[in-house]
């Protein structure tokens, strides 16, 4: 069975809890609040290690571990629990504080007769076990005590070792097991991920909390066979002669481990000290396989880093520092001494054997130096003996102190954070704060660019009392923005120790262990995902295989609470599409349904392509709130009084809801000139359409970060604005007629309303089919040659309908984008094969042409202008040689002859701005009269000369058409 067939197997086997829970309640009844458990999870084929920390007290905590640990746990990862609870975030024994009973792990590797005989010595022992647990490859067993050991030393620590070494011998328990008060065992009710395991249940056979013993039942095992101590550890004999000794490096490692970043260094050098000293490599394994793992490092590892060492060939072993001066005295003795009338012994050589004799204490080198001055004749005094030996143990110590490395470490005593550090001169310790903090979880906030943003949830505890902070992560990171961040927030109480604010954001960190990390999404759209494209909700994340099994956290603003795509059955979503398509006015249905799905397609248009907005125009109870609130339950539950946003708020408002709503329709309900200014309204929507935000400076003169509104807008009112051409080519308006002329007794809008909710069911299944298109990698391609087909296709109609028209670059652009989504929206409904629900194509480009051209500068002139002539209010003379006189209060706009109309503009564009004051120069009115054939320029400019009475007069020169 693979690793992979395990993880699925753990996903479908069916785990309750009940019996662990009964087991750790009986296990650590009446514990101290304050105590730690540690769970490890050790994966049984990477040998990755991660410990989960609850404290005792903190329920939610335990909850939240529990949870993290089964989730691991069926990723692949073997579930092990501490009995002996910890007084610290940390898995030594030094930190183990309270025994609750003595175990045993006997294991049998899976051979049922091996299996049978350990189960029968379980139940034959005296005292019964408590417990009973089948780990699937053995037995463990528990005895509980009447009253838990406390630990409060080396030496409690090393009975409960004792203790646990004799029962182990009793009844034959696992020889490789670290039996000491840091060892773990695997919890029950958690699956064993060994692949050999095939996925089986650590189960609860024999359940008897009842059974409590005191811990004088169990004092005769302490006298069980013990084992030779090497370095203060339990080791076999050793082959060979057993007197090479081991260096003070290795004798050290035995005993306190090694400090993470150097485990693997110093067990290798470790396992060639004892191969060297003639241990074979079974011994060491023994002896330092232990001591590996009590480090929190895995079997697996420690075992590959013996062999690495035992496969290459072994060095001289180390003599015995007081031997080996001793040795080096005699050979001088030997071969200087007075029977041997020889000459004195060189400096050379003297030398090497005061180095030699560096190591010993001053009662054997007092010893050793006289033994040396006997050779080295009267010229040398034991003066310059001494004073050469201090040189050289001197410049020995500062030697071994260049090559100490230092070691820190944070812990946590009588609530207080506590900074160590290890020197070579010795130990010392300060206090960091008389209050301790523990990151409980860590959330990072991430945007569709994938920049992320951390906030870190800490718990600060001082005595009895607890509070909880979130801490941005700029601020977490910063000891001083870190120190003033909990002195506001909390309180003056919880300050730091003078000089001690660099050790604060460590101290946590260190003394929190592991805590979890929840991915967080504050915005609603597409996102790449591992390598694949992911529609992102608060609610369903769709992928091309449908929903995400395990989706993000995706959360937005309050007002935006209803949007969510929701994953549901095919023929439901199918049902409250076709609904929705009756309800809306058929002359239009197509166009608006485009519209509406054009956000899940917009990101992979070409860059060229525009962004449009929809105005949705209608007298009061008209519908067009109902249509548009329709229209957004595409991408969530919405009803007419529920619009993420009205005009009524503040253009910022509005555009900062817009950003979140990347890939989404953004209904804008209710304009009016009252609640947006032109100036503002226009501003804003040229903002809109090219994906720019509002540009602002910091107080430093910097350009603040910009969030544009990027859900596509569903605008509904009952006016728009007129005259602002810029506002109409990038806004489609569509006029809504009377509710009675479609929908007369509202049978429709009932039916549709029953199936709202399944609305979203269909956009995530357009979603999926959208990711499906663009992991085949043509769905752009196909866009952008849909994008320019329709384009020229749309280009041809109007030169074919209405001829050649300036100006309608934009609204050809809008059109082909929504005729382009039209399309896609018929390729996946036919490949489903339901495509007769979509209504037809229509579109309404011919009236936006006209009311674009209609906002145009030039026809409004023109307009008011023909409109004062008919009025009588002006006029233009029929004779420029000879004009007539007219009567008061009528001006005189210009001339005209036979072919053309000499206009002087200046005159009319005073009197057309008294009916109606325009925003347009006389320039820019005259260009665009030029550029709509009507106006014929001079040579150099705009305007020709001609003569009236005598003298020179500038006019625009205009076809004889424009007053019809």
């Amino acid at each position: 069975m693979t690793l992979n067939d395990i993880a699925n197997h753990t996903n479908n086997t069916p785990v309750t809890h009940a019996g662990r829970r009964v087991f750790l309640a009986a296990l650590y009844e009446g514990s101290l609040d304050d105590l730690y458990i540690e769970l490890r999870c050790i994966h049984p084929t990477t040998g990755e290690v991660r410990s989960l920390w609850g404290q005792m007290g903190n329920k939610p905590e335990l909850a939240a571990m529990f949870k993290q640990a089964e989730r691991l746990n069926h990723e692949g990862f073997g579930l092990y629990f501490a009995p002996c609870l910890r007084k610290s975030k940390q898995g030594k024994a030094e930190a183990a504080a309270l025994v609750p009973a003595l175990w045993i792990d006997i294991d049998c590797d899976g051979d049922e007769q091996r299996r049978e005989k350990g189960l029968t010595k379980l139940r034959a022992f005296d005292p019964i076990p408590s417990f009973i647990i089948d780990s699937g490859g053995g037995w463990h067993g528990y005895w509980l005590l009447e009253k838990p050991l406390a630990l409060e030393n080396d030496t409690d620590r090393q009975k409960v070792t004792n203790l646990l070494r004799g029962l182990f011998a009793a009844l034959g328990g696992d020889d490789h097991y670290v039996k000491s008060a840091a060892s773990v065992m695997r919890l029950p009710d958690s699956i064993n991920t060994k692949p050999e395991r095939g996925g089986v249940v650590v189960s609860i056979l024999e359940s008897y909390p009842e059974r409590r013993y005191a811990l004088d039942q169990f004092a005769w095992l302490e006298s069980q066979p013990q084992r030779k101590k090497i370095g203060g550890m339990e080791v076999i004999t050793l082959n060979g002669d057993g007197h090479h000794p081991l260096p003070p490096r290795t004798e050290q490692y035995l005993v306190s481990g090694a400090k993470e970043g150097s485990r693997n260094a110093e067990l290798f050098f470790a396992a060639c000290q004892l191969r060297d000293a003639g241990q074979s490599q079974s011994d060491a394994e023994q002896v330092l396989v232990p001591r590996h793992v009590a480090d929190g490092s895995s079997e697996r590892e420690a075992l590959a880093t013996i062999q690495s060492a035992y496969s290459r060939s072994p060095r001289e072993p180390i003599t015995a520092q007081k031997d080996g001066a001793r040795q080096k005295v005699s050979q001088l003795i030997q071969q200087f001494g007075v029977d041997r009338k020889a000459d004195y012994p060189t400096s050379e050589q003297i030398m090497a054997a005061v180095e030699a004799c560096l190591h010993l204490n001053p009662v054997e080198w007092a010893e050793e130096r006289q033994r040396l001055k006997s050779v080295c004749g009267a010229g040398l005094k034991l003066t310059d003996i001494d004073r050469l030996y201090r040189e050289r143990k001197r410049a020995s110590e500062q030697q071994q102190q260049q090559e100490y490395v230092d070691s820190e470490s944070y812990l946590l005593r009588d609530g207080k954070m506590i900074y160590r550090k290890e020197g070579y001169h010795g130990t010392s310790e300060k206090t960091v704060a008389d209050w301790n903090a523990t990151a409980l979880y860590q959330t990072c906030q991430i945007d569709d660019n994938g920049k992320e943003g951390h906030i870190t949830a800490l718990e600060l505890r001082r005595g009895d009392a607890v509070k909880t902070l979130e801490i941005p992560g700029d601020v977490f990171v910063d000891d001083i923005a870190l120190r003033r961040f909990i002195g506001a927030s909390a309180g003056s109480q919880y300050v730091v120790r003078a000089g001690m604010s660099k050790h604060l954001v460590p101290a946590i960190v260190q003394l929190s262990g592991e805590f979890p990390t929840h991915r967080h999404y504050n915005f609603m759209g597409w996102m790449q995902l591992d390598n694949q494209w992911v529609y992102v909700s608060p609610q369903d994340c769709i992928t091309a295989q449908g929903k995400l099994p395990e989706p993000p956290s995706v959360e937005l603003d309050h007002r935006l609470r209803d949007y969510r795509l929701k994953d549901g059955g095919w023929n439901e979503g199918l049902q409250a599409f076709e609904a929705l398509t009756k309800v809306l006015p058929s002359a239009m249905a197509s166009t608006l349904i485009a519209f509406a799905l054009l956000p899940v397609l917009q990101r992979f248009f070409p860059v060229a392509a525009p962004r449009p907005a929809v105005h949705l125009v209608g007298t009061s109870g008209s519908g067009k709130s109902e249509i548009a609130s329709l229209l957004s339950s595409f991408y969530g539950h919405f009803s007419r009084d529920t619009p993420p946003a009205q005009w009524g708020d503040t253009i910022n408002t509005v555009e900062t809801l817009g950003y979140p709503l990347a890939d989404t329709l953004f209904w804008v309900d209710d304009y009016k000139a009252i609640y947006a200014d032109e100036k503002t309204f226009t501003r804003f929507l040229q903002s809109y359409s090219r994906g720019m935000g509002r540009g602002r400076l910091t107080r430093e003169a910097k350009v603040r970060h910009e969030k544009p509104c990027r859900g596509l807008i569903l605008s509904t009112g009952e006016t728009t604005i007129e005259g602002e051409m810029s506002v109409i080519a990038r806004m489609l308006v569509l006029e809504i007629p009377p509710w009675e002329k479609r929908d007369p007794h509202g049978l429709a809008l009932l039916q549709a309303e029953s199936l709202r909710d399944h609305l979203p069911t269909f956009t995530a299944h357009f979603a999926a089919w959208i990711a499906q298109q663009l992991e085949k990698g043509d769905l752009k391609t196909d866009l952008a040659n849909r994008f320019s087909y329709n384009m020229t296709g749309y280009r041809e109609k109007l030169t074919r309908e209405i001829g050649g028209q300036s100006n309608t670059g934009r609204v050809i652009q809008n059109w082909a984008v929504l005729v382009t989504v039209y399309q896609m929206l018929s390729r996946f409904l036919c490949d489903r094969e339901p495509d007769y629900v979509l209504p037809l194509w229509k579109d309404a480009i011919l009236e936006s042409v006209r009311t674009l051209r209609q906002e145009r500068a030039s026809e409004v002139f023109l307009d008011i202008l023909g409109q004062l002539i008919a009025g009588g209010q002006v006029v233009i003379d029929d004779d420029l040689q000879n004009p007539i006189e007219h009567p008061a209060g009528v001006a005189v706009v210009g001339y005209k002859d036979q072919g053309f109309v000499y206009l002087l503009p200046e005159i009319a564009h005073k009197e057309v701005n008294r009916v109606q004051q325009l925003r347009f120069t006389v320039t820019a009115i005259g260009m665009q009269l030029r550029e709509d054939g009507i106006l014929i320029p001079g040579p150099n400019n705009l305007s020709v000369q001609k003569r009236v009475k005598g003298n020179r007069v500038r006019f625009w020169q205009l076809t004889g058409e424009f007053l019809g």
